[in-house]
């Protein structure tokens, strides 16, 4: 089954990287189309086919032959679409599409999500700050797929793409940091107008308004048109840099002035999460956002970050389904499991 062999896979939450304990992720996007054809919003059936015959091409004769796998999604169970989305592997538009598929190479290195809003989306996902190590995995398989496809391109504009915002280089750099000494000072306001100035949009990560929840940001660069790929990375990585600096200073700052009121807010999350018997999705992620800030604080022991990051996955309603072999029928019943796979991982835990 598809999700066995998903699931048995780290995911890149699950390892370090460069200063990992705030930059939990760096992901690289490249939006390219096939030249005369229509983005996939106004995709005709017929019309369809030369995208998928390009791809099918791709992962037979490409250099990454033998080592990807083609997913049609409308083959799937709503189920394991919606595990792919949780794992970060589609999209939600992907999800509900009856045009999409994913290129999942065998490592999860890389993944090409077809008829996405574009033909095709080259996604890069690394652990920590290396988001240039991302744009050359990318910028190597988007070489290897030029092979393939005739790319929509202009002098004028460089590539084309469905959204205005990807125009020029098609790529679209993003990070997700975990900030809550930032949070916890009220200090993240100020941090947007610096960002902004610089072409760099902060927001959280769920829901259509991107909601924050457990204090966990992205930041993403806002166009591409008028820069080349080394300026938005240098861009994006200078943005991320000063965010890490400043948080870690924060932190610091946190702990001399406000050690006992950090701590109460840490154990208080850490006790809810070991015995509570119900736990919605948005409460679970403040408590393991604050017990994940405890642990790299010291103040919890015997606990690892990429326990927390993995659980931080886990706790989503595919992920719990898949994990208790029980199909979930109602929020009251996944509110409940979420509360005790997350007890029975916390069981041990809590000595200062």
């Amino acid at each position: 089954m598809l999700i066995d062999e998903v699931s048995q896979k780290p995911g890149f939450w699950s390892s370090s990287g460069p200063k990992s304990d705030i930059v939990l992720s760096s992901r690289i996007r490249l939006a390219r189309n096939i030249h005369s054809l229509p983005f996939p919003a106004v995709l005709e059936e017929n019309e369809s086919y030369i995208i998928r015959h390009s791809i099918e091409r791709f992962a037979s004769e490409s250099r990454y032959s033998g080592n990807v796998r083609l997913i049609d999604l409308k083959r799937l169970e709503d189920h394991e679409k919606r595990f792919l989305r949780e794992r970060n592997i589609i999209t939600h538009e992907m999800e509900t599409s009856p045009k999409s598929l994913v290129l999942l190479s065998s490592g999860e290195d890389f993944t090409i999500l077809v008829n996405e809003q574009d033909h095709y989306r080259i996604q890069v996902i690394k652990p920590g700050l290396q988001i240039e190590e991302a744009y050359r995995l990318a910028d190597t398989v988007d070489d290897e797929l030029n092979r393939f496809v005739f790319y929509a391109y202009s002098e004028d504009y460089g590539y084309l793409t469905a959204s205005p915002a990807n125009l020029g280089t098609g790529l679209r750099c993003s990070m997700l940091l975990h900030l809550p000494a930032l949070a916890f000072k009220n200090r993240i306001g100020e941090m947007v107008p610096y960002l902004k100035e610089r072409g760099v949009d902060l927001r959280g990560t769920v829901g259509e308004n991107r909601k924050t929840i457990g204090s966990i940001f992205q930041i993403s660069n806002r166009t591409s048109l008028g820069l080349s790929e080394v300026d938005i990375i240098e861009i994006m990585d200078s943005a991320a840099n000063v965010l890490v600096s400043t948080e870690d200073s924060l932190r610091d700052e946190t702990v001399l002035t406000s050690r006992v009121k950090l701590e109460d807010r840490v154990f208080r999350s850490l006790g809810i999460l070991r015995y509570a018997r119900t736990v919605s999705y948005g409460e679970a992620m403040e408590h393991l956002s604050n017990v994940r800030f405890g642990v790299i604080l010291a103040f919890i022991k015997g606990l690892e970050i990429h326990v927390i990051n993995d659980m931080m996955v886990n706790i989503q309603r595919s992920h719990l389904q898949n994990y208790f072999g029980e199909t979930i029928v109602s929020n009251g019943q996944c509110d409940r499991l979420r509360a005790e796979y997350i007890s029975a991982m916390l069981r041990n835990i809590g000595e200062r």
